[in-house]
């Protein structure tokens, strides 16, 4: 594996996902199974260092449309490669 194929291959992922959930929303009424899935993460921390005060949190929602599009990125990705 090449230096430079890791982040593409995480793109080509994270691009996956999302096309998957577009699909997903759009194909929703056809088939309400696509949009069944879960989130994870944690809401909004507030960190106080004394000098500097920040918020953190992270989210993240997966679908079965979306694990779907994931699936078919990676392949595509093996297929280019």
């Amino acid at each position: 594996m090449k230096k430079g194929s890791t982040l593409v291959l995480i793109l080509v992922i994270l691009a996956g996902s999302i096309f998957g959930k577009i699909i997903g929303g759009a194909l929703s009424s056809y088939m309400p199974v696509l949009n069944y899935g879960e989130s994870i993460g944690f809401g909004p921390t507030l960190i106080d260092l004394n000098i500097v005060n920040f918020t953190v949190g992270f989210n993240a929602s997966m679908t079965v449309a979306g694990i779907i599009g994931i699936i078919i990125a990676i392949f595509v990705y093996r297929k280019i490669r």
